[in-house]
């Protein structure tokens, strides 16, 4: 046992347990193995990723929208152990855990031989940030740049509003609509980090499509050309 484990506790946020990954990253080989090795299964719609039931390659949904991102993908529902873990990160700042997420994010990306990618984490609420102290996508950023060299540009800022969890669709679009936004210091470096890159915006969960949607709006009304986006969770 290490002098660390004296002083803090390293054992798993889900169960308990203590083994050196809950160390690392807050869950234990047992509680993480189903979530890092989840495997996906039938055919996807390719905007959100949603499996499909009788449809042709887009939902229904998505085929009465118009988003500004290309795709979406992402890993679990929201719901069960992963939005235990999504929630311990977000709401009870375990910051353990964005290690893992990291790991997701990684894992991901080399298993699809994504390279020149440039990763956007989705903008913090005011609120959140106050209350944190940190901006959650983007320390998973971080923690992608620290230990496995994949460069991230935070550029994206919001400002104070209203919870969009509260929010409907309408809603969510109307909210957003002159609450986000890139300081013109950021809008300059950006249009030079994107370039030639595969640009992607990270963010925690998928619900509508509204956030993503706007934030990817906003990067390409600065340069950005074309923007997919990885969620941790689709609700």
């Amino acid at each position: 046992m290490n002098i660390l484990s004296l002083i803090f506790d390293q054992s798993c946020l889900l169960c308990g347990t203590s083994d050196s990954f809950s160390e690392k990253y807050g869950l234990c080989r047992r509680c993480a193995f189903p979530l890092l090795f989840h495997k996906e299964e039938g055919e996807r719609c390719r905007v959100c990723g949603q499996p499909l039931i009788s449809e042709d390659g887009i939902c229904m949904r998505c085929r009465s929208e118009d988003y500004n991102f290309n795709t979406n993908h992402y890993f679990w529902n929201y719901e069960g152990t992963a939005k235990t873990v999504i929630g311990l990160y977000k709401f009870k700042a375990q910051r353990r855990v964005g290690r893992f997420l990291a790991l997701v994010v990684y894992r991901y990306l080399r298993r699809r031989g994504l390279e020149n990618v440039l990763l956007v984490p989705a903008p913090c609420s005011p609120a959140r940030l106050k209350r944190t102290g940190y901006n959650h996508m983007e320390a998973v950023c971080r923690a992608l740049k620290r230990v496995y060299g994949i460069p991230f540009a935070a550029v994206l800022r919001r400002l104070k509003g209203r919870q969009l969890k509260k929010l409907g669709k309408k809603e969510r679009k109307e909210e957003l609509v002159d609450k986000l936004y890139i300081r013109p210091r950021d809008a300059y470096n950006f249009k030079v980090l994107c370039q030639g890159k595969h640009v992607i915006l990270l963010d925690d969960v998928f619900t509508t499509g509204t956030t993503a949607s706007s934030c990817a709006r906003i990067l390409k009304e600065n340069g950005c050309e074309s923007i997919d986006i990885l969620t941790f969770a689709i609700d």
